[in-house]
């Protein structure tokens, strides 16, 4: 009999042994997943971000090439009324000879 009371209070100890240690398993798991969710929080926060960033980017390049056609549109003017006082000065000079 004493045999089989030792054999129970090993298989008790292991019992509250495997307990211990799936509570112990149990709030590793609890820390882990609101580690994942935390990342999760982060890794959407900076997906925004990027969205933000890029469209961003876009508004600017958008208005680079505008600011550039608006450049090309000024400068094709002033080689035009480069080329006009060019011309009326011809026209003064040979007028006054």
């Amino acid at each position: 009999m004493d045999v089989v009371l030792e054999r129970l209070q090993e298989l008790d100890a292991k019992v509250r042994e495997t307990l211990a240690e799936l509570t112990q398993s149990r709030g590793e798991r609890e820390t882990l997943l609101a580690k994942v969710a935390t990342l999760q929080n982060e890794l959407r926060s900076r997906e925004q971000e990027v969205a933000a960033l890029r469209a961003e980017r876009e508004r600017e390049t958008v208005e680079v090439t505008r600011l550039r056609a608006e450049r090309e549109e000024v400068r094709a003017k002033v080689e035009g009324m480069l080329t006009e006082i060019a011309r009326l000065e011809a026209a003064v000079q040979g007028a006054g000879t």
